[in-house]
């Protein structure tokens, strides 16, 4: 996925996350349900992030600085903190769960939990988006930018076309070309 997609994907993850934090906002139906609708892309996230994750995971255990250090106990937190807001407000919910079915009585320890954990959420967000200020900066300022295609660049389309041949099965039927010798061009 491109680093375009990716920061589009980011900032409306954070726009539903944002709208979704205050019920008041939006009512609690449409509270719910965007909540429940943002797991999905949520999951997303987690799994297009996943090699940078990893990454950072080895840095961590190779105790290089301290800036990874933090960024994955900020994820990590942000991880849990995302969850308890999500399972507590599933164990709240009065629209989602009548939806399927269910009807639970909301205790006020899930009630708290999820007060706590949405405003934890939100705080871990912000300083998750300042650990990757840079990239954003980065990605956003290309937005405005056109894509680089083939078309535009015949030099990027001879290298593109060249390593499609290189990756393909038949790749040395291309690398070898017979060699036919005439008397004429002798030395």
């Amino acid at each position: 996925m491109s680093a375009r997609a990716r920061l589009w994907l980011d900032l409306a993850l954070f726009g539903a996350l944002f709208l979704a934090y205050n019920p008041a906002w939006t009512r609690i139906a449409v509270h719910e349900w965007l909540s429940v609708l943002v797991i999905v892309p949520l999951l997303f996230h987690v799994i297009i992030n996943w090699d940078q994750t990893l990454s950072i995971l080895r840095r961590f255990a190779e105790i290089v600085r301290a800036t990874p250090k933090v960024n994955i106990v900020v994820d990590v937190a942000l991880f849990v903190a995302a969850v308890t807001v999500m399972l507590s407000g599933l164990l709240i919910s009065q629209y989602v769960l009548r939806a399927v079915g269910l009807t639970i009585v909301p205790t006020s320890l899930w009630v708290t939990a999820h007060r706590w954990s949405a405003d934890a959420t939100i705080a871990l967000l912000l300083v998750h988006f300042a650990l990757h200020w840079r990239w954003i900066a980065k990605t956003a300022g290309k937005l405005g930018r056109p894509r680089r295609s083939p078309a535009d660049d015949p030099i990027f389309a001879i290298r593109l076309a060249t390593r499609r041949l290189e990756r393909s099965p038949r790749a040395e039927q291309y690398a070898t070309v017979p060699v036919t010798t005439d008397a004429r061009y002798r030395p």
